[in-house]
């Protein structure tokens, strides 16, 4: 990080500099990006962008993680990697599934009927996560990106009076707005136990994997706002400013 790198009159700061102008040129261009937006966004899509804020900040923290990583245990009593992975890619489908269900034109109008057949719908309808997080860490991130793309694209039409309705689940009834906000809290709480996890391998981050992080957390209010109809120009900018400066750090 010490390395010397220049830009302008910032002449001291190293390398981290350049990681810290591309987060600054994200951070703008998520900023222009809204102002160009044509439509307010809906109640479920600004909670799906706190997910997807959420989301990246996990692929942020698996960065630079090492197949061998996964499966290595950390302490007495505490999860391996995979196993909170694991944990997590089911509940993803375990959230969407129940939202899922609430709206499906095939659901019993009868409560007691209702959940007798959520189990059965999702293995119809494939909202089963897997039973085992198998393969290494780039089938792992895979897994977790499946989902994750599946919950934005299936939820991301939902109307506020959907999100009033209630969605069963199994601590009971609830609305689907608190079903919608479990998606980002639970994946914050096991991001924690990823981070701890880290350090207890001995593989806590370094500041250059820190600053990195930040940069996968800062995408993602960019990728929220991506579309073909605004912002295509500025985005090409700012990918070649940031792509240009990498090749010249080499």
């Amino acid at each position: 990080m010490g390395r010397p790198w220049v830009w302008h009159e910032y002449d001291d700061e190293g390398l981290r500099f350049a990681l810290l102008m591309a987060q600054h040129e994200l951070r703008d261009l998520a900023v222009r990006l809204a102002a160009m937006r044509p439509a307010t966004p809906s109640q479920a899509q600004r909670i799906l962008g706190q997910y997807h804020h959420a989301y990246r900040d996990l692929t942020g923290a698996l960065a630079g993680l090492r197949d061998e990583d996964l499966d290595r245990v950390p302490r007495e009593g505490e999860w391996p990697l995979r196993d909170v992975l694991e944990h997590m890619l089911g509940a993803e489908y375990g959230f969407l599934s129940v939202i899922r269900y609430e709206l499906a034109p095939d659901r019993p109008p009868d409560p007691k009927a209702a959940e007798e057949r959520l189990g059965p719908w999702r293995d119809e309808h494939g909202y089963r996560g897997p039973k085992t997080l198998e393969g290494g860490v780039a089938d792992v991130r895979n897994a977790l990106y499946e989902v994750h793309r599946r919950v934005l694209r299936e939820l991301g039409d939902l109307t506020d009076a959907d999100l009033e309705r209630n969605a069963l689940f199994w601590d009971g009834p609830k609305p689907i707005r608190f079903r919608m906000h479990r998606f980002e809290a639970h994946m914050i709480q096991h991001t924690v136990q990823v981070d701890k996890t880290l350090v207890w391998i001995d593989r806590a981050p370094t500041e250059a994997k820190r600053l990195v992080r930040v940069l996968y957390a800062d995408l993602a209010a960019v990728e929220m706002l991506s579309s073909t109809s605004f912002g295509e120009k500025e985005r090409d900018a700012v990918a070649k400013t940031i792509a240009d400066r990498a090749q010249e750090i080499g």
